[in-house]
């Protein structure tokens, strides 16, 4: 009985294990947006594999189109563009584990009128294998991206930024009194 008992719980701590090792072994694509912290206003969308493995072939399916360059603060600035080219069309042949793609996606003004406050759904998929597969496995991830959640947020300098700015002009500024 203890013999049945130990190899039932060997078993357990094996697909136990299995399960970690796989769950950490294959890749996971994501696109979302992102603001731009060097820029202000510019909205990025970006394509990440934040998986712990390597994901090949990788396809995005949008039947909409993917609004891109759209500028404006208050609506668009030039006549609306999709991808007609690059990695939402022609797709990805790899993407190693926290690689990330940074496009320039637009400001808020513009992918809202682009979208007509609508989200944006976006279907990859792709394949990725641990080393104990015999065989490739898709994988489907559907993303929704909303830039009218970034309405009302204060996408300028942050205020830290603000601080050390002001900290370097002050400590300029006793300088400049010490010296004279």
């Amino acid at each position: 009985m203890i013999e049945i008992l130990t190899l039932i719980i060997a078993l357990l701590s094996l697909i136990v294990a299995y399960i970690v090792y796989y769950n950490n072994s294959i890749g996971d694509v994501v696109v979302y947006a992102q603001v731009d912290k060097r820029r202000q206003t510019i909205i990025n969308l970006i394509i990440h594999n934040i998986g712990k493995g390597i994901a090949k072939d990788i396809q995005f399916i949008c039947p909409k189109g993917i609004p891109k360059k759209a500028y404006g603060i208050s609506g668009l600035s030039e006549p609306l563009k999709h991808y007609d080219s690059g990695a939402f069309i022609n797709g990805l042949p790899i993407l190693f584990p926290d690689e990330k793609l940074v496009y320039s996606w637009g400001q808020y003004g513009g992918l809202k009128e682009a979208l007509n406050g609508e989200p944006l759904e976006i279907e990859i998929t792709f394949f990725s294998r641990s080393n104990f597969q015999l065989i490739r496995r898709k994988i489907k991830n559907r993303v929704v991206i909303d830039p009218t959640a970034f309405e009302g947020v204060d996408i300028s300098e942050s205020s830290f930024e603000n601080e050390v700015k002001q900290s370097l002009k002050d400590i300029a500024k006793s300088l400049k009194n010490m010296s004279s």
